[in-house]
């Protein structure tokens, strides 16, 4: 059994993590299992993203062909974290594109919107609003633009070593940034945006969407520590090689 899967009321495939071999990351394998007798799905009623498609999943007795042996036996675990750097980027990409939305929803309305006979931009605390949320929005997009840049450029290898660190930070600054526009431009809507419909509809639908992006691909939390991690294992193998390089020297 399986929750939080994606898509999963649409899907008539599934990739599946299962043990095939002993305890640890070792004993893991990928199937792909065809919807069909002892497969069942159920929607879950989640907050936001309702579109998604969001499943609890049920696998009972299923009879899955050896040929749906995705790679090696036992080394589904490596290949399920080699993925995780494009997965968690996407999101970086999602996230800020919202963000995006949800500054852009805000300004439009500010700049038609009247109170005490003068547009809400023309007052200095809606103003400030918009220009904290651009200001977060522009450097999560440059460094979205860096990332892509680097896994262009790098090895598919190297850039599965040194980017997990650096997208794992990037999703928590994207997600940050996307919940607290749509904070900042729920404010700016005022009612409207507490309201399914109308002028606001956006921003309420994207308030509720932001859990989305703070959770799942791993959690803010999760990825803090991750980002940290990864730097302190790439600092202890550069001091390593150094360590080597003056010893050679020596000899």
């Amino acid at each position: 059994e399986k929750k939080w899967i994606t898509n999963g009321v649409f899907a008539d495939y599934f990739t599946v993590a299962v043990r095939t071999g002993g305890p640890g990351m070792g004993g893991v394998s990928l199937l792909m299992i065809e919807r069909g007798p002892g497969v069942t799905t159920r929607q879950m009623q989640c907050m936001g993203v309702w579109a998604s498609g969001t499943s609890y999943i049920s696998f009972e007795n299923c009879k899955v062909p050896v040929e749906n042996l995705i790679g090696e036996e036992n080394e589904g675990f490596k290949y399920i974290m080699f993925n995780f750097n494009q997965e968690r980027l996407s999101f970086c990409a999602q996230a800020n594109r919202f963000s995006r939305v949800c500054y852009e929803e805000a300004f439009k309305y500010a700049m038609k919107r009247k109170t005490f006979g003068k547009r809400l931009i023309d007052h200095p605390v809606i103003r400030m609003k918009l220009a904290e949320m651009a200001r977060q929005i522009e450097a999560n997009w440059a460094w979205n633009e860096q990332i892509c840049y680097q896994m262009k450029t790098m090895t598919w290898m190297e850039a599965a070593m040194k980017l997990a660190g650096p997208i794992a930070l990037c999703k928590v600054q994207q997600s940050k940034t996307f919940e607290f526009c749509a904070r900042e431009a729920a404010q700016v809507f005022g009612g409207l945006s507490y309201s399914r419909g109308g002028q606001g509809e956006k921003v309420e639908r994207l308030y509720r969407g932001g859990r989305a992006y703070a959770i799942p691909g791993g959690s803010e939390e999760i990825m803090l520590d991750l980002g940290m991690r990864q730097a302190i294992k790439q600092a202890e193998q550069q001091q390593k090689d150094k360590q080597q390089q003056k010893g050679k020297a020596k000899l």
